[in-house]
């Protein structure tokens, strides 16, 4: 049937198909529609075209648009439209009829997995597509290239060219069948929805899925676009029609203002390092996201408070302002910090001013995230403090050796003894065997001489102060 669509009338019925009719094209070039009277009969003006399950395609010149008003306008019957060219076109039913941009070519897809290419002058078959493993549900002409993009049933799009009918481009990424395709507005892009309810945006030069649009819960049988191109229109077995705007130019100006903004505020940032506002500097690093710039302002506040002997306050004033948020993306520093032992002084002075400000009891029920966090951090920090009790170990040796050295003018120990009593370990010496254990590897204890008594083992521990000449010194 022929509609107009003003009156929302029924102008004109074409009879001739013996079976259901599947699809239905109308010619592209809008000049066409003016032509009428013979030259129209003829071929020279505006068609329509039908495909039918009797596996036939017909084209039907269509009257001039003077002579579509007037039957409109007329209160006569419908008026009969005459098909002016036939052609058998598959072996099987066929699903979808599409015109080219230009009204010279005419595909059809059908379930034998075939499209095939037609003439609109005279039907003559122009070439036939082959590469699909199912039936194919849909073809478009590209609004500017000399390409055919096809739909199938086999879960892939494919791109054809017109010129050999060549397949030039594979798309795959639907779950399942894929029903309808739309070249976009500039022919660089693609559109699909298919059964399994999604509607894709692809990329033609990439092969590669853009976007993934989910609003239906059935099978998607009906795609289109608005003459503008800003409104996609989609129609499922779930009843639904949906209509999609394009946000592309929203998306950009705000990935364009994001950027901008970013600018302004690392501007900021290096404003406030060199004039050494630290406090402000901390605040835009945190909000930029930037773990490097965030530590280097906390070494210069930590360094900063050391030297007027505030220890962590700044710190602790910082954490109480701090969001949970916030909270959770500094412990997330100082877990990454907390590997390299050249950060690990920074990440404890900042976890010690969250644990000392805020109640462990808070952290862990109102934090979400925070107990697993901390956890990550406990067995690099105790590997961190066996390093450290390794180092003062050491340093005993050091620390003796320098005072025998100063003790060769003179017997006075006090000043030794005092040191020894204000030494403490970063942990609590521990005691195997009844020897004192150091940083997990130095062992400081023996056993004590008796009398002139000469035997020793070759594993016995030498007592620090004793010394291979004097009991060398003994057994003489």
């Amino acid at each position: 049937r022929l509609w107009h669509i003003p009156s929302q009338r029924c102008v004109a019925v074409a009879t001739g198909h013996t079976e259901a009719i599947g699809s239905v094209a109308l010619s592209k070039k809008v000049g066409c529609y003016d032509v009428g009277g013979k030259a129209s009969e003829n071929g020279a003006g505006a068609f329509a075209v039908t495909a039918s399950k009797d596996r036939t395609l017909k084209v039907w010149p269509l009257p001039g648009a003077a002579v579509i008003n007037r039957w409109a306008d007329g209160k006569g019957g419908e008026n009969a439209l005459n098909a002016r060219l036939s052609a058998r076109a598959h072996e099987k039913d066929i699903n979808i009829v599409s015109v080219a941009p230009n009204d010279s070519l005419i595909a059809t897809g059908s379930q034998d997995k075939q499209v095939k290419l037609w003439r609109a002058t005279d039907l003559a078959l122009h070439g036939t597509l082959k590469g699909h493993k199912r039936g194919v549900w849909d073809c478009q002409f590209s609004p500017h290239d000399k390409v055919v993009a096809t739909a199938s049933g086999d879960r892939t799009l494919k791109l054809w060219s017109i010129a050999d009918c060549s397949c030039v481009r594979t798309f795959q990424g639907h779950m399942a069948g894929v029903l309808r395709v739309r070249f976009l507005a500039t022919g660089l892009q693609l559109i699909s929805s298919g059964s399994d309810g999604l509607i894709k945006l692809w990329t033609v030069r990439t092969n590669e899925c853009e976007s993934t649009m989910d609003g239906h819960n059935d099978k998607i049988w009906a795609l289109d676009l608005s003459p503008c191109g800003t409104a996609l229109f989609s129609g499922g077995a779930d009843s639904k029609i949906a209509v999609w705007r394009d946000t592309t130019k929203e998306r950009d100006d705000a990935v364009r203002e994001a950027e901008e903004q970013n600018i302004l505020m690392e501007q900021k940032l290096s404003n406030h390092l060199r004039n050494k506002q630290y406090e402000k500097a901390l605040i835009i690093a945190l909000e930029l996201d930037k773990p490097y710039q965030v530590l280097k302002v906390l070494t210069e506040i930590v360094e900063k408070d050391t030297k007027n002997g505030r220890g962590i306050e700044t710190l602790q004033k910082h954490v109480i302002k701090w969001s949970p948020d916030r909270l959770k993306q500094v412990l997330k520093y100082c877990r990454e910090w907390n590997t390299r032992a050249r950060n690990s002084h920074i990440a404890m002075l900042v976890v010690k001013a969250v644990v000392t400000t805020i109640p462990a009891a808070k952290l862990a029920l109102s934090y979400e995230g925070i107990p697993e966090i901390l956890a990550g951090i406990a067995p690099y920090a105790e590997r961190h403090f066996d390093r450290l009790d390794r180092m003062v170990g050491d340093s005993y040796l050091l620390d003796f050796t320098l005072f025998s050295m100063g003790s060769l003018h003179g017997s006075n120990n006090e000043g030794y003894n005092e040191w020894a009593e204000r030494s403490k370990y970063v942990l609590p010496p521990k005691e195997a065997e009844g020897k004192i254990q150091i940083g997990g590897s130095l062992i400081v204890g023996g056993k004590k001489n008796k009398g002139n008594d000469s035997d020793s083992s070759d594993d016995s521990i030498v007592t620090i102060g004793e010394s291979d000449t004097d009991s060398s010194s003994d057994e003489s």
